[in-house]
C-alpha cells in the first residue's frame, strides 16, 4: 500500500492554521467515499452529525479568527489543540495504508509547521497592511487553496498503489 505521506502532513499544516479545518476535511473525505476507515477506531469520522458539527465549527473558527479577543495560536493551549488535530487528520489519512503512526508524526508536524509559519506570514503580512484583518483573510485564502490541493490529491494519496 503506498502512503499517503503529504496528504498527512498537509494536513498538519492546515491544522496549523485553522485548527478544526483538517478534521472537518478528514470527515468529509470520508463520509464521500474518498477515504476509507472502515473497521479502523477512525470510523468514527464518517457520522453525518459530527461531519457538520465539524463543518460548522471550523466555519466559525474561521470567523472568530478576526476578532481582537481570539488569543493567539501559539498560546499553550490553542498549540496543543492544533497538534492534536493535525494528528487526528494525519492518522485517520495514514490509517487506509496501516501506517497510522507515520501519519500522526507527520500531521504534527506539519501542524507545528503550519501554526509557527503561519503566525510568522500573517504577521510579516500584516506588517505591510499596518492592520491585521487584511491578512487575517490572506492567510485564510491560502488555507483555503491547501485544502483544495490537498482534496484534489486526497482520493489519489487514500489509494493502494496497485489501483493507481
Amino acid at each position: 500500500m503506498r502512503v499517503p505521506l503529504a496528504c498527512a502532513f498537509m494536513l498538519g499544516v492546515v491544522s496549523g492554521s485553522r485548527s478544526l479545518l483538517a478534521p472537518a476535511v478528514v470527515s468529509r473525505a470520508i463520509r464521500g467515499g474518498t477515504v476509507r476507515v472502515e473497521g479502523t477506531p477512525f470510523a468514527f469520522l464518517e457520522g453525518r452529525s459530527l461531519n457538520h458539527l465539524l463543518v460548522g465549527l471550523a466555519f466559525a473558527e474561521v470567523v472568530a479568527d478576526k476578532l481582537p479577543m481570539t488569543p493567539s495560536r501559539k498560546a499553550a493551549f490553542a498549540y496543543t489543540g492544533r497538534i492534536v488535530t493535525g494528528a487526528l487528520a494525519g492518522a485517520a489519512i495514514g490509517s487506509h495504508s496501516k501506517r497510522v503512526s507515520l501519519g500522526v508524526l507527520l500531521g504534527m508536524a506539519g501542524a507545528v509547521v503550519g501554526t509557527e509559519g503561519g503566525a510568522a506570514f500573517r504577521s510579516w503580512l500584516a506588517s505591510l497592511f499596518e492592520r491585521d484583518l487584511p491578512a487575517a483573510v490572506i492567510e485564510d485564502l491560502v488555507t483555503f487553496a491547501l485544502v483544495g490541493f490537498v482534496n484534489s490529491k486526497l482520493k489519489k494519496c487514500a489509494l493502494p498503489s496497485a489501483a493507481l
